[in-house]
Formats: C-alpha cells, sequence, structure tokens
C-alpha cells in the first residue's frame, strides 16, 4: 500500500461540520493571507522591470502572455485526474507547493545569467512550468472547496475572505512599489550592470513571495478531505506499459473536452470565452510597460493605478453584481460588463505623453514636492486618468467574472462538473495564447 493511500484511509470525511468546520474556514482565510503576499510580489511593475532586465524585447512579452493563457489547458488534465481518482487534496498541495517554489528558481535567473537570449529563454521555461503546475491545482482547489464551504454560506465566506485579505494585499503592493523606487538609480538603463541593487531587490521580493506563497499551501495540510464519488468508487487498476497509460491518458482528456462540447449552449460559453481571453492577454503587460517607458509612471505609482485603484472598486461593486445577476439573470449582466469593457480603455488615449500644457497650469497652483519623489516625473494628472481608467475597467470586469463563472457554475451542476470548467479553461486558454502572440508581434512589427 503506497503512502499516498495511507494518507487518505487516515483523513476521508463524508462532511466536515461544527467546530471542525470553523476551524478549517479560518485556517484557509489565514491561508490566503499569505497567498496575497505571494500574489503581489510576482505581479506589477516589478515584473515587467524583471523582464527588461533579462533582456525582453516586445516579442518576448507576447510570448510570456502566450504562455501564461496556454497554461489554462493543464486544467483537462487536473479534470481526468479528479475523475478517475478523487484524489484533491494530495493532488492539490503535490503540485501548488512546486509551483510555489518554483519561483526561487526564477528569482534565481538575473543571478545565474547574463541579460540575452539564454536569461530570456531560461526565463520562459521556467515560467511555462510553474504557469502549467499552477492550473494542474485549481481544479482540485475548487473542487474540494465546494465540498468543504457549506453552500448556504459560500456566498457570504468568499466575500468575507476577500475582504481579509485586501488590506494585506494594498500594502503589500505599495511596499513593493516604494522599495523598487528607492533602490532604481535615475536615468540610468535597465541593465544588471546599472541597476545593480535593484536586481536584488526584485530577486529578494520573488523569493519572498515564493516563501510566503509555500507557506498559504502547507497550511491546507491540517484540513480534512472530504470523500468525492471517485474514491467511494475506485477504478480497478491494471498494469500497463508506459505508452498505452500515456495513449489513455490522451483519450479521456479528448473525450471530457469532447463532452463538453456536445452542449451546444456551452459552446457559446466556450466561444465567449475565447474572445474575451484574446481581449484580456492582447495588450497585458504593454499596460505596465505603456505606463512606466511612455507616460513616466514610478513602480510605486504603477502598482497603485493597477494593482490598489482597480481591487479596491472591483471589491466595493462586487456585491451589486451580485444583486444584479440574481435579479437581472447572468446573460444580461454579462452582455452589459462586456459594452462596458469596450470603452473603459478610451482613458489611456488621453493621456499626452508630454503634460507640459497641463503642467504649466498645476505649477501655478503649486504642486507640492512628495508628488514627484513618489510619483516620477508625469504628472499627477496622469495618474488621476490612468486610475480613473482601471477604475472602471475593474469595475465591468469584476461582473464579467461574476457573470461568467455562474454561467459555468450552472453547467457545472451536471455530473462530472469538472470537465465544464476544464472546457471553459481550454477555450480561455485559446483565445489568450492567439491574444499574447498577436499583440507582441503587433508591438514588434510598429516598434
Amino acid at each position: 500500500m503506497s503512502w499516498r493511500r495511507r494518507v487518505f484511509d487516515a483523513l476521508p470525511a463524508l462532511s466536515v461540520r461544527g467546530a471542525h468546520l470553523r476551524d478549517s474556514l479560518r485556517t484557509v482565510t489565514v491561508a490566503w493571507m499569505f497567498g496575497v503576499v505571494w500574489m503581489s510580489c510576482i505581479s506589477g511593475s516589478q515584473m515587467t522591470v524583471f523582464a527588461r532586465l533579462l533582456g525582453f524585447s516586445d516579442e518576448h512579452f507576447g510570448y510570456y502572455q502566450a504562455i501564461g493563457y496556454a497554461a489554462f489547458a493543464a486544467q483537462l488534465v487536473s479534470a481526468v485526474m479528479i475523475e478517475r481518482t478523487g484524489l484533491r487534496k494530495h493532488q492539490f498541495l503535490f503540485f501548488a507547493t512546486i509551483h510555489r517554489l518554483g519561483w526561487l528558481a526564477i528569482a534565481a535567473v538575473p543571478l545565474l545569467l547574463k541579460p540575452g537570449p539564454a536569461a530570456v529563454g531560461t526565463f520562459l521555461g521556467l515560467y511555462a512550468v510553474t504557469a502549467v503546475l499552477s492550473h494542474m491545482h485549481m481544479p482540485a482547489w475548487t473542487n474540494w472547496m465546494g465540498d468543504l464551504i457549506p453552500r448556504r454560506i459560500r456566498g457570504r465566506y468568499l466575500a468575507n475572505r476577500r475582504m481579509w485579505t485586501i488590506p494585506i494585499q494594498v500594502v503589500t503592493v505599495l511596499t513593493v512599489g516604494l522599495i523598487l523606487d528607492q533602490v532604481t538609480v535615475a536615468d540610468a538603463p535597465l541593465t544588471p550592470q546599472a541597476q545593480p541593487v535593484l536586481v536584488w531587490a526584485i530577486c529578494i521580493i520573488f523569493a519572498v513571495g515564493a516563501i510566503a506563497g509555500t507557506i498559504d499551501i502547507l497550511l491546507f495540510v491540517r484540513i480534512r478531505e472530504i470523500v468525492s464519488p471517485p474514491l467511494l468508487n475506485p477504478r480497478r487498476s491494471e498494469r500497463r506499459g508506459v505508452f498505452p497509460a500515456l495513449g489513455q491518458a490522451i483519450s479521456e482528456v479528448v473525450r471530457i473536452f469532447v463532452d463538453a462540447l456536445r452542449d451546444r449552449a456551452f459552446l457559446h460559453v466556450g466561444l465567449y470565452s475565447a474572445c474575451i481571453g484574446f481581449a484580456m492577454s492582447v495588450g497585458g503587460q504593454f499596460f505596465f510597460r505603456n505606463c512606466l517607458e511612455n507616460l513616466g509612471y514610478s513602480k510605486f505609482g504603477t502598482n497603485v493605478v493597477f494593482m490598489v485603484c482597480g481591487p479596491l472598486t472591483a471589491m466595493l461593486t462586487y456585491r451589486l453584481w451580485g444583486k444584479l445577476t440574481d435579479r437581472w439573470g447572468r446573460r444580461p449582466v454579462l452582455i452589459l460588463t462586456t459594452i462596458g469593457v469596450v470603452f473603459s480603455p478610451l482613458g489611456w488615449f488621453l493621456i499626452p505623453a508630454e503634460m507640459s500644457s497641463a503642467g504649466a497650469v498645476f505649477r501655478l497652483l503649486g504642486e507640492p514636492e512628495w508628488i514627484p519623489r513618489y510619483f516620477g516625473s508625469a504628472h499627477w494628472l496622469a495618474y488621476l486618468v490612468g486610475a480613473s481608467t482601471c477604475t472602471l475597467g475593474s469595475i465591468m470586469w469584476g461582473g464579467i467574472e461574476l457573470a461568467r463563472f455562474n454561467i459555468v457554475l450552472g453547467f457545472s451542476q451536471t455530473a462530472g462538473r469538472s470537465r465544464y470548467v476544464a472546457a471553459a479553461a481550454v477555450f480561455t486558454a485559446v483565445g489568450g495564447c492567439l491574444g499574447g502572440l498577436a499583440g507582441g508581434g503587433l508591438a514588434e512589427a510598429f516598434a
């Protein structure tokens, strides 16, 4: 008997209730407090600067964006593993721990390799591995939490969990931005030779994020597994060679995807997911680059605009979209918010590269010294317009994600609920991958 089997023999539970449930829910919330630290450390302006230090071109940024979305396809493999074995807790812990620790290897890339094709290729390879591992554990966590959290309190619990962790995210994002601005050598190129302290600072930030993210995952060890149908009715294992077993696994992945596509209504949802995935990824990292390289945003200011203003407004309007979804239905909310997203990026076209005319007016009114110190060379009006644009976009994207998640959840109430979630992720992966490649190609062509 393997050690995996002994673990599940020792920890199965038909349900978790009472004091054990409250303790488990508190653990899930505390774990995500470490999780948002990880998320804040490995995303934002520091990611764009890190890529530039490695020698990224416009095309490489497109590859980076495409890899993140292509990895969504790994959710199909994860769905097969869940339906065959029911080992959700082990699957989540195994893949998620390696995924978070993988950022320690990513942090070491600029310390071991010089900027150039080797460093860029190594980073993209490591990032691809971590992205695949990330999507291997997501369906397992979602499936597991769906059985752990009672349906009658699920919405309130997830909203409160988000409310408790938003302040930690904001503090982390602001701290990282201030550190990066302090260690950046002004008017120096983004190279490891010209910015030695900046390189070490970003690597340390990634390492801290990896450690915090690993703590997030390991806290789930003390939460009990919930028995699922595959555990109650396990398949009889048969000895096969490597290639027959691989062929069967591929056929099961294809079967799950085809079964979902036979639902004509779901096909429309999948095509929408592909289109919206393309829309999200075609700009991707270029929004950060536009602010840092064209508009003169500081790293602190960029993080504030994208990672503080957006999440805070999305949090404040999330309950509104929930009420409208219950009253109007999922499809009207999805249509309304999608139309809003089409117009949300227009604010970026209103920010001129040179703010001289507006700057002259505001200089007459007097500008505090701390504004250029913490917000860079661009005028604060550029930050105001950018923050307003991100606020509108986040409000609309929050409605889209809520309505789309509820639509997919409606399909997933049938047998084999993980296959619909995985199939929707594949459509998103196709659209996002094509969008990332298209964005990188356009940027390179018009450079």
